[in-house]
């Protein structure tokens, strides 16, 4: 099996990683925004009750003790998984805790949807139901061979959240092995709390996931790079290439999305380039 936290680390991405970052602005963006952007602003904070989300799976979530999110998710669940609930996928959460997540997903989603928990707590164990398709198995999110073990079992998953320990190294361990490995061809990967990649009691190395996730945009554009004028692959050129060499992490992400304490990268695991043409 694949392991990208490895793969990242290797001379190759070194050095594409070294190309990459002289495009970079070193000097960061108050050099380039408009004084008017950085100008500080008061950003006001929802009254008591008025950023109250609605819809399904927020009503589903009042009604299940021993929980807690932040209201804002709800509004960026909905958006991601509308069209998932119409018909049965698997679904992998990382991080149990009181079970309170897993009760909400087992009456969102399809009822022929099997729901995966994972936890490092084995009282978390108590909330496996395999009678209704929902399973919990125990074990490190950063140990590889046990995450490795539940792909085998039960995946590949159409969605996986990560919402465990949110410390940064086993974010990106966890991301590095399950994109490749336990995440279907056009699955999602959703990193919950990632506001935490910015408090010293999560952040155990420098590089972040936040980090990471900004690399990954640089990687499924670095096609773009070496070129300073039609691409190779543009529409009616001639001698038009039918395929270019890039990163696999780079040719199988079809988008990152940032959300305020999400991120949720969309695979495509049969991700074609596009192409333009001049008229």
């Amino acid at each position: 099996m694949t392991q990208l936290w490895d793969w990242f680390n290797n001379a190759v991405i070194q050095r594409l990683r070294y190309r990459l970052r002289r495009y970079r602005r070193p000097a960061g963006p108050g050099r380039e925004l408009a004084a008017a952007a950085l100008t500080p602003v008061e950003m006001r904070v929802d009254a008591d009750g008025a950023g109250r989300p609605g819809g399904d799976l927020y009503r589903s979530w009042q009604q299940i003790p021993g929980g807690h999110k932040w209201w804002h998710y709800f509004q960026t669940y909905e958006r991601v998984m509308v069209d998932l609930r119409k018909r049965p996928i698997r679904f992998l959460e990382v991080g149990v805790y009181r079970g309170g997540s897993l009760a909400m997903w087992r009456q969102y989603l399809h009822p022929d949807s099997v729901i995966v928990g994972l936890d490092i707590d084995p009282e978390c164990a108590r909330f496996d139901a395999p009678a209704s398709q929902t399973h919990v198995r125990i074990g490190d999110q950063s140990d590889t061979v046990f995450l490795g073990r539940v792909f085998a079992e039960f995946g590949p998953f159409d969605v996986i959240i990560d919402d465990g320990s949110h410390v940064c190294s086993h974010m990106i361990k966890t991301f590095g092995f399950a994109f490749l490995n336990g995440l279907g061809e056009r699955g999602i990967y959703m990193a919950e709390d990632t506001h935490a990649n910015f408090w010293p009691e999560y952040r155990d190395q420098n590089y972040s996931f936040v980090d990471l996730c900004k690399d990954l945009v640089d990687l499924s554009h670095e096609h773009y790079l070496p070129h300073r004028g039609p691409l190779p692959y543009q529409f009616g050129r001639r001698g038009r290439v039918t395929s270019v060499q890039l990163p696999r992490i780079g040719a199988e992400i079809e988008s990152i999305s940032f959300f305020d304490s999400i991120i949720v990268i969309q695979r495509d695991a049969n991700r074609r380039l596009p192409t333009s043409e001049h008229l």
